[in-house]
């Protein structure tokens, strides 16, 4: 029963109880326990029928459920957590879909561009290819 019910009934002098489940009261619970639990006797002195311990018990046939699989993993106390960011104005806490800075949504979305990985040749040092493909190669080997 919710604490409010209770607050209520004892202010209008009412028995609380009365609006309890029985399963709730404590006659309940010695009722059930006053029936003496007998232990299990010690395998030894058990009457097993002749046919039982020829009889195999295998396990259970179990399917794997459809579809994929969750992660069952749990994030620790010491991981980082992200945060997000917007592009468009660089604050966190919203993304590029949902930046209210008016000063920036009529440019549209910024042009970030990656930064490339530049090849740099071992032979003459030029940026764009590798030693592989350098023009050089050939004159180099001479």
């Amino acid at each position: 029963m919710p604490c409010q019910a209770i607050f209520r009934s004892v202010e209008r002098n009412l028995d609380f109880t009365s609006l309890c489940l029985d399963y709730y009261k404590r006659h309940t619970l010695i009722d059930e326990y006053s029936v003496p639990i007998m232990p299990i006797e010690h395998p030894s002195i058990w009457v097993v029928p002749s046919d039982i311990p020829e009889r195999v018990v295998l396990n259970p046939i179990s399917r794997r459920q459809a579809g994929r699989l969750r992660a069952g993993r749990h994030v620790s106390s010491s991981e980082r957590t992200t945060t997000q960011s917007c592009r468009r104005c660089g604050q966190s806490g919203h993304n590029t879909r949902k930046c209210s800075n008016t000063s920036l949504i009529n440019e549209g979305p910024s042009k970030v561009v990656p930064q490339e990985y530049h090849r740099i040749c071992s032979i003459c040092h030029s940026v764009r290819h590798n030693k592989q493909t350098c023009p050089d190669k050939d004159s180099t080997v001479e």
